[in-house]
């Protein structure tokens, strides 16, 4: 007689959050299915907002917001899905042949051969291209279920579950086997990792850097495949130029909280920020009325930092990834990538561990929280809130790469380009260690938004 089929065991998994590793981790758990013989996963996506991947491209147009470079650690993590990044990723971003540093008006260009690949994207056509491959490949699974314009407002940990509320006001509890939290700077889950567990220890915070980012057409001049990193373009701002589809450039300048910004650029006065910056933008040539427009019409912007020292509890049965764990300062474009990287990382810990999740938590915790702590680490202090520092680490940075590409078994190059390539970040993190380069930043660092702080509620006069 034919044995019948061992029951596969479900595992409810609720993953919160529809960014790119919520969706990327709702593909892995959902690929799983058909590869694995004892364990079926069920998953739920709750996510408080729409769902950008059922826009078509004149809705998907409106909701246009800043660009991000995937390199080799996020591009990795998508690829490992069959057909994701081709029929669907690579559609909606512009690849990137080379890298441009401006120092006043020199350039001095590397090849993505020598940084590693790049690809440009819009943070939210990413996000839709990711939904679209769930929905089209998913959508009908019996093993998924989408609550979108549905917010969490709490982890009931005593009961493994949460509560939710969606768009018209009803409220539910839905239960989980695995809760994994997605859910940015202010994370819920993380939340439930702080009332719980007095070893648990987070930050949150600001990245002391404040910046304004506008939309323009691709100046003639500029090529549409190249990325333009601007350090000191204005009197204590730095900036970058990413290229976007459609012909154009997002152009993102900021400066450290600190900073006295000059009174043209705090005005509404359009004439006065575009004379303003044809004064004293010399990376390149801009229409300066378009940009000064979009300046003048938008609030100065900032991003959130989140440190923590684990990712996980076996108790209460959950994870978190991305901006829940380690949200950082764009500065070194790695924040996606990481999030990425996370949801690969927890789908490879499932193979290696054949899906037993009480192994696969604290394991997730030992290999991805030295990654995400040099990740905020390095990017808010790889660059000085001086001037002068900044500016002598650039042009150390510069000969170092030039040195390199002649004499590599005697200079190393910098140690960010091996992250571009697809090191380790907490490798990278060691070796700017050894070199001294972050210790010397975190003095200035520091000491710089401690002053200011201090100053602000009247420690000390200012």
């Amino acid at each position: 007689l034919a044995l019948a089929p061992m029951p596969t065991q479900p595992v409810r998994v609720v993953v919160v959050g529809a960014g790119p590793s919520g969706l990327l981790a709702c593909i892995n758990f959902l690929n799983r299915n058909a590869n694995s013989n004892d364990v079926t996963y069920h998953v739920t996506l709750v996510e408080r907002g729409e769902d950008y991947g059922a826009l078509d491209a004149s809705g998907l147009e409106k909701k246009r917001s800043w660009m991000i470079g995937l390199s080799t650690h996020g591009l990795t993590a998508i690829r490992r899905v069959p057909s994701l990044y081709e029929e669907y990723v690579s559609k909606v971003g512009v690849p990137v042949h080379a890298t441009a540093l401006c120092v006043g008006s020199r350039k001095f260009e590397a090849k993505s051969d020598e940084i590693g690949e790049n690809y440009v994207v819009d943070r939210n056509f990413v996000v839709a291209a990711i939904a679209r491959f769930l929905k089209d490949k998913f959508e009908t699974s019996k093993y998924l279920t989408q609550r979108y314009n549905t917010k969490v407002n709490f982890v009931d940990s005593d009961e493994r579950r949460i509560f939710v509320r969606d768009q018209n006001g009803r409220d539910e509890y839905i239960p989980y086997d695995l809760l994994i939290g997605c859910d940015g700077v202010r994370s819920q889950v993380r939340a439930a990792l702080v009332a719980n567990h007095r070893d648990f220890e987070s930050s949150v915070g600001d990245i002391f850097n404040r910046y304004k980012s506008v939309h323009i057409e691709l100046p003639e001049h500029l090529d549409g495949n190249m990325i333009y990193i601007t350090p000191q373009c204005l009197p204590n701002f730095n900036g970058i130029a990413l290229p976007e589809t459609g012909g154009k450039v997002n152009l993102a300048m900021g400066c450290p909280t600190s900073a006295k910004v000059p009174a043209a650029l705090e005005s509404d006065d359009v004439t006065a920020v575009a004379d303003y910056l044809r004064d004293n933008f010399k990376a390149f040539a801009l229409p300066f009325e378009a940009v000064a427009k979009q300046w003048v019409a938008q609030p100065w912007n900032t991003t959130g930092m989140v440190h923590c020292n684990f990712y996980h509890s076996s108790t209460l049965r959950l994870a978190i990834m991305g901006d829940a764990a380690h949200a950082t300062s764009p500065s070194i474009g790695q924040g996606m990538n990481t999030a990425l990287a996370d949801a690969a990382a927890f789908d490879d810990l499932l193979d290696r561990h054949y899906d037993d999740i009480d192994a696969v938590l604290p394991a997730f915790s030992k290999e991805r929280v030295k990654e995400g702590n040099a990740l905020t680490s390095i990017a808010y202090y790889v660059y000085p809130m001086s001037d002068f520092q900044n500016l002598r680490n650039t042009v150390v940075n510069i000969l170092r790469n030039i040195l390199h590409r002649y004499l590599p078994s005697l200079v190393a190059p910098d140690p960010l380009v091996s992250i571009g390539k697809g090191g380790k970040l907490s490798e990278a993190y060691a070796e700017m260690t050894r070199m001294g380069r972050l210790a010397a930043a975190r003095r200035v660092n520091d000491d710089l938004r401690r002053g200011w702080f201090e100053k602000r509620v009247g420690l000390i006069k200012a």
